[in-house]
């Protein structure tokens, strides 16, 4: 009999039907390089430290019109363009260079109006990229503290910047704000929520386009680390730090009632710190109320505890029927919850992999269904371990029916607030197929110790141990009945 790992033994005793998700690399490097404007310039920047390439850690993706856009935060030296893109679909090259973007000119740190230090972007249905730029650099090291943090927005079919937002000292400060991460609200004009992971000062930053304002959102009980779940363990790295508020997920923008569809102004923001196994929420009502914001309340009664997730998580994304999708890095897996169904006894498995799963980082879906992953090993990054003869980063794919909570198929955007139309497929799209890697081979399905679509035994424990003691604790009852 094959063996079965830890959470998926315990989700086929306790009745759970298991559901396989299967997950194909699309991309994989082992270290990034650009497309260069030529081979001396690649030359002279690898001869200046402008260019390392074991100090380039790819952390975002959003996908948009047959591109992955990703991005590469400054955390250390020698990081020549901070947001990128690659082509999309089939490719005969598995590890393609990255091609900065907008332009190499824009990624260029001599000048404060260009992208400095970019952790993740959105990407909404005009094809307006959100970019949020922290200004810090080289923020593993002794931080180049010159810029302030901002927020930019860029056309990409018009390829022009639309709206450029320099955030106040008191609502991201230049010395020690750290931007992580972001979803966008079309609601009266738009809004961003961006996550402000900042040791000092964590909290939601609220933008609002009309206005043209900023605030933030504090709240210590849920946005900074949890003391108990501050020490976890990814493949033998132990991660040993308080980080705080992180991940942000934002609830459908569409809602059905009475059979009628309705734009959905009463949403929900889901996000958690790092160092916490807590999911909590707050309504999109109670962050766009800027009056409330800057009396300074606790918050404590206007956000929620969804309650308990199997691990620590970084990045996750909800599709535009609530179905949430997160990383649990101690698990290296991804959970599934429908935001319809109680948190406790509603979340799911979908796959785990120590290999292929190490540290998923980031999230996005495109228009036909496919939920697409970033992995990046990034506890090897930071701890100066990343073998450059290896893979250390993914996309790896699954189709799973989905779109953006930005998207929906019942509803003309055109006809209501400006939003242009999603692109529709024209037939349902098959799973992905595995392609080549750049040495000939085939990587096969990613999730080789996946336990399907089972449910997700709640602890407290950071990773696998509490649960495989108790399996061994099961089992050996088994075996003495028997």
């Amino acid at each position: 009999m094959k063996p079965l790992t830890c959470l998926s033994l315990l989700a086929l005793l306790c009745g759970a039907a298991p559901q396989s998700v299967r997950f194909y690399v699309i991309r994989q490097w082992k270290y990034v390089n650009f497309t260069w404007p030529d081979e001396d310039t690649l030359k002279t920047a690898t001869a200046k430290g402008t260019y390392i390439p074991e100090n380039n850690v790819i952390a975002g993706v959003k996908y948009f019109e047959d591109h992955f856009y990703i991005t590469l935060p400054r955390m250390k030296g020698g990081v020549p363009a901070t947001l990128t893109r690659i082509k999309a679909g089939p490719a005969h090259d598995a590890s393609p260079n990255l091609e900065p973007f907008p332009s190499w000119a824009m990624n260029s740190v001599d000048d404060c109006n260009n992208l400095q230090n970019v952790q993740n972007v959105e990407i909404d249905a005009r094809g307006q990229i959100w970019i949020i730029d922290g200004g810090r650099t080289e923020t593993l090291m002794t931080p180049v503290v010159k810029c302030a943090p901002k927020l930019l927005i860029y056309d990409i079919k018009a390829e022009r910047v639309t709206t450029v937002h320099n955030f106040p000292e008191e609502v991201a400060s230049k010395n020690g704000s750290f931007l992580y991460d972001i979803v966008v609200d079309h609601t009266d004009g738009g809004y961003a929520y961006i996550t402000d992971n900042s040791a000092r000062d964590p909290g939601i930053i609220v933008y609002s386009v009309k206005e043209n304002r900023s605030w933030k959102i504090r709240n210590a009980k849920t946005m900074m680390a949890d003391p108990s779940a501050t020490q976890f363990a990814v493949n033998g790295i132990t991660i040993s730090a308080p980080i705080n508020i992180a991940g942000i997920a934002l609830g459908p923008e569409i809602r059905t009632s009475n059979d009628r569809v309705v734009v959905n102004e009463d949403r929900e923001v889901y996000f958690c710190p790092l160092s916490s196994q807590h999911l909590y929420s707050v309504n999109t009502t109670v962050l766009r109320d800027e009056n409330r914001a800057r009396a300074a309340p606790d918050y404590d009664n206007s956000i929620k505890d969804i309650g308990l997730k199997p691990s620590q998580t970084v990045g996750m994304v909800m599709d535009n029927q609530g179905i949430l999708y997160y990383g649990l890095l101690g698990n290296s897996a991804v959970g599934r919850w429908d935001s319809r169904t109680p948190f406790s006894s509603g979340q799911r498995l979908i796959a785990r992999d120590l290999k292929y799963l190490e540290w998923p980082n980031s999230f996005t879906f495109d228009p036909t269904g496919n939920l697409t992953v970033l992995t990046n090993s990034l506890a090897k990054f930071i701890f100066g371990k990343m073998n450059l003869d290896e893979y250390n980063f993914r996309l790896i794919t699954s189709y799973v029916g989905g779109k953006s909570y930005l998207y929906d198929d019942n509803f003309n955007y055109d006809l209501h607030g400006g939003h242009s139309s999603p692109r529709e497929p024209t037939s349902p799209e098959p799973q992905p197929r595995p392609e080549p890697t750049s040495d000939g081979h085939h990587d096969h399905d990613t999730t080789s110790e996946r336990t399907g679509d089972d449910s997700v035994k709640i602890t407290q424990s950071s990773g696998c141990v509490l649960l495989t003691s108790l399996v061994t604790l099961i089992l050996s009852i088994f075996v003495v009945l028997a």
